[in-house]
């Protein structure tokens, strides 16, 4: 996945989608997931959470994005 740069809580947001993904669809979630990172990022950018959360909502099938949301949330840094 190169050397991506996970801002604030990212790489835990990265971590709960995969988690969240059953089991005999956890490595092609992955897949799409890298493979949109880069194509946002590069192979060297900073993930941030707001690009992260579009990713989520254009990659996550429609049935499972309000579980994969919810989840989410309490993660997103809140900002004072």
């Amino acid at each position: 996945m190169g050397n991506l740069i996970f801002k604030d809580n990212t790489q835990a947001m990265y971590d709960k989608i995969l988690e969240l993904a059953p089991k005999p669809f956890r490595v092609t979630t992955k897949q799409q997931m890298d493979q949109a990172l880069i194509e946002t990022f590069g192979e060297n950018g900073e993930v941030t959470e707001e690009k992260f959360m579009e990713i989520v909502k254009a990659k996550i099938p429609k049935a499972f994005i309000q579980v994969a949301l919810n989840a989410l949330e309490p993660l997103i840094s809140k900002t004072p």
